[in-house]
């Protein structure tokens, strides 16, 4: 939960993300939500305002848009795929799709990676313990010979390439490398708000960085 200030009065919020989310939850801050009727808070805080737009922080905000990209087909190598479930458990975990092509399935999960240091995206802000054992079922699925796929997504308006945050959590970089070699499809995806609240989804993926 955050507050905020809405016509001189505070208002409270309801923040869908689990990180830190560092250089944005800072005083000042312009800030976009979406009003509720009901529960504790006014509504959601949905996004920031940045240099250039505003930093999508609403995960589930994040996830609509990724379904309306997918849709539209604005990621080429996803062509054809359509969501056949959603939170869908494997092994110990809920992951976040299960996608569906003819006769292929793929397992999806999505990352939150709104921090930005200068141009490049990064996940995690914070050690996620919850994150790594996701990568690694993953990653033992693939070794299975079920098709898995990581995407992170960048949804900072300034993101021009992405990097896992090795000196957060060494653990998740060293997973995430392990996941790669074992077939899961990793990649860096971005989608964010421009100055005139326009939405966008680069159709390309973003370069990922390894230090």
């Amino acid at each position: 939960m955050v507050e905020c200030l809405e016509g001189g009065q505070t208002i409270e919020l309801h923040l869908r993300n689990t990180g830190r989310l560092s250089g944005l939850l800072v005083s000042g801050s312009k800030a976009l939500y979406k009003p509720k009727c009901r529960g504790r808070t006014c509504g959601y805080l949905m996004a920031v305002d940045v240099e250039e737009g505003y930093a999508m922080v609403d995960t589930a905000t994040q996830a609509s848009f990724f379904e309306i990209a997918l849709e539209k087909g604005v990621f080429r190598w996803l062509e054809g795929f359509k969501i056949k479930g959603r939170n869908v458990r494997f092994a110990s975990s809920r992951f976040d799709y299960l996608l569906e092509k003819q006769a292929l399935n793929l397992l999806l999960e999505l990352k939150s990676a709104t921090y930005v240091g200068g141009s490049v995206a990064t996940f995690p802000d914070a050690p996620t313990k919850r994150g790594r054992r996701h990568v690694t079922e993953l990653t033992q699925l693939a070794e299975r010979g079920f098709r898995t796929a990581l995407y992170f997504l960048a949804t900072h308006p300034c993101a021009e390439s992405f990097r896992v945050f090795r000196e957060v959590d060494e653990g998740l970089y060293q997973a995430v490398l392990k996941a790669i070699k074992s077939g899961v499809d990793v990649r860096a995806l971005k989608i964010a708000i421009d100055k005139d609240l326009a939405i966008y989804a680069g159709s390309d993926p973003l370069p990922i960085i390894w230090p």
